[in-house]
This record gives C-alpha cells, structure tokens and sequence, in this order.
C-alpha cells in the first residue's frame, strides 16, 4: 500500500522512529574466519556498541534526521553506556528502555583481513523484548513521523502492530528483513509485506522472500526486486554488495552501481545504506538520487573497522558522489542531480 508519509517536526528535516536491537559488539579481528572446530587467534578485541537497530538510529541522526529509537537493553553498564551514546550523537532515547534484572546482549563479530564478518550471538532474551505497552507507549511518535524503519531483530507479532499504527498514520515503512529469517517464520513475516512501503533485503533474504511468496527460483537482484515488487511493495532494493543495488517499482528496474572503496570491515554497511535511503527518500529525492546517495554511504561505512565507528555524515557522502560524477571514466551513477 502506497501512504505520502506524515508530518515533519520540522521543516526539511526528516522524522524517522527506528526500532531494532541494541547490543554491545565484542568485536575480533582475526587472520581468517575459522572453520568447523577451528581455533584462530585474535589480534585485537574491541568493545563497541552495534546492533541493526542502533547502527540504524545512529546513522540516520548523523544525516541530519530527527530519530526516535525504540528498543530495550538491560539496565546495566552496557546498556547505560549504549543510552549514552544514542543520547550523545542525537538519538531520542525517551523508548529507549533499561530492563531491571535484565543482561544487554553480547554480540562476538569476528572480521577478517579482506573485511569479511561472522557473527556469534543468541536471540533476544524474553526480558529484552519488546512489549504490548511498549508500543502503545510510542503510538503518537510513530503516528508523527514520516517512515517507520524496521528489521527483523523484533518478532514479527510487534513489527505487524508497528505497522499498522504507521498504517492509521499514513507513515511510510521500511523493512530490511535481516537478519535472515528462519523458514520457519516466513509466513508471520509474510504478514507484513502488505505494509511495507520500501524493502530493503541483500540477495539471500531476497531470495527467501521470494520463495516464501511461491515467487519459484530467481536469478538474480534484478529479477528478485522485479518479482518481489510485482506482490504489491511499492518500492524494492535487493542491495548487491559492491555492485550496488537494484530498485524495482512503478517507475520500472534499474541497477545503481556501487563505488569503490578499501574493505575494512562490511559489519554495519547495510545500516548506513538502509538510513541514507530513508532519509533521502523522505526529504523528497527521486529513488535514482536516494539509490546512488545510500550506495555511497556503504562504501565509506566498510572502510572503518566497527559497525557504528564508521557510519558517515551528509558531507562526506556528497563527497564521494562529486567525486564520482567528476572522475572521467568511472560508471554512471544516474542522473544524481534529480
């Protein structure tokens, strides 16, 4: 279902409410990723604050938006440190919730020397989840912005409660359905793809979408943003690694080429993707400009170990596109002056 957004707080200045979780990274650079019953030794360990849900807050603040996050971590020192740190660079932290008795989860990333990433972690515990009061609690922010930013880190029970008030709000809605999915949940999350405005998913929850939706094998990102738009999302963006994305809706398919940049690590990069284009879609660009300005702050997130350390603000993401727009014999990026 197609809905115009809501109201802006302030002029030109964009609402969003992100809800996702709130973690404290444990972050490993190791010499390779390790196998099956694999020992590797780590040269460094850091401790930063990570998850979709923060990374998401924190990136769309550092564009300049107005953000709420709604989210819950326990009531001890990481999670006071994690509500600093929104609190610091801008976030509203006022649905940001401190569970009593409750632990904030640890999240092992381990980063190889060409930037690739695994992950150790668990569920959400219980005593972290969000509530049915949680949600009517932040009702009139969510009434009150103009998109709803979401991931699958949040059962799909709550995000179809989330949807539905952005729904009675006429708020947009955008979903990056990571992390995958189980085949065990996908009809709940099938429930909420009627709802969403803007699907954000990489190749492989693409491509679990689809078979979800009995869509049959695809090849492809354009042809799994082409086959999942078809189901009624008004807008797709199967994001493609290095080689950018592609955007399917009415307007027809077209492929954004990425940008080249030096991997560090890729831990956070579709974060600063997901909120560049949230906030440049509801500032009014056309999903050419939105598609090209997410692309860039992707690649500069990647080339910064940690995925909040890196995320980039609104002048060094112009950068990289007059760059690219200047350079003689680098690939178009559209028409980015729409």
């Amino acid at each position: 279902m197609q809905r115009s957004g809501g109201r802006k707080v302030e002029p030109g200045r964009p609402d969003i409410v992100v809800t996702g979780n709130a973690v404290m990274d444990l972050l490993y650079r190791v010499r390779s990723l390790p196998k099956w019953s694999e020992a590797v030794p780590a040269s460094d360990v850091t401790v930063l604050p990570g998850g979709k849900g923060l990374n998401q807050a924190l990136a769309a603040a550092r564009l300049g938006a107005r953000v709420h996050l709604l989210s819950a971590a326990g009531q001890d020192q990481w999670g006071v440190q994690l509500k600093e740190t929104l609190a610091g660079s801008g976030v509203d932290v006022s649905h940001f919730l401190l569970r009593e008795g409750a632990s904030t989860s640890p999240v092992a990333v381990l980063v190889a020397p060409d930037g690739a990433t695994a992950f150790i972690g668990w569920k959400q515990p219980r005593p972290l989840r969000l509530r049915d009061t949680d949600i009517e609690a932040v009702r009139p922010v969510v009434g009150g912005a103009d998109i709803l930013m979401a991931t699958l880190e949040i059962s799909p029970a709550i995000l179809l409660r989330l949807f539905q008030i952005a729904a009675e709000s006429g708020v947009s809605v955008l979903l990056n359905p990571g992390p995958i999915p189980d085949l065990a949940d996908l009809p709940e999350v099938g429930k909420l793809l009627p709802y969403v405005d803007i699907l954000v998913p990489n190749l492989k929850e693409a491509a679990l979408l689809a078979h979800g939706a009995g869509l049959g094998p695809l090849d492809g990102a354009e042809q799994l943003a082409a086959a999942l738009h078809r189901t009624g999302i008004p807008v797709v963006c199967v994001t493609d690694a290095g080689r950018g994305c592609v955007v399917a809706s009415d307007e027809g398919t077209f492929r954004s080429p990425g940008f080249p940049s030096p991997v560090q690590d890729t831990t956070g990069a579709s974060d600063a993707f997901c909120s560049a284009l949230a906030v440049s879609r509801a500032v009014g660009a056309s999903l050419r400009t939105a598609a090209a300005y997410a692309n860039a702050a992707g690649a500069l997130t990647v080339r910064t170990v940690g995925s909040s350390s890196g995320l980039p603000d609104d002048r060094a993401i112009q950068r990289v596109l007059s760059e690219a727009k200047n350079s003689p014999g680098t690939q178009d990026q559209g028409d980015l002056d729409e």
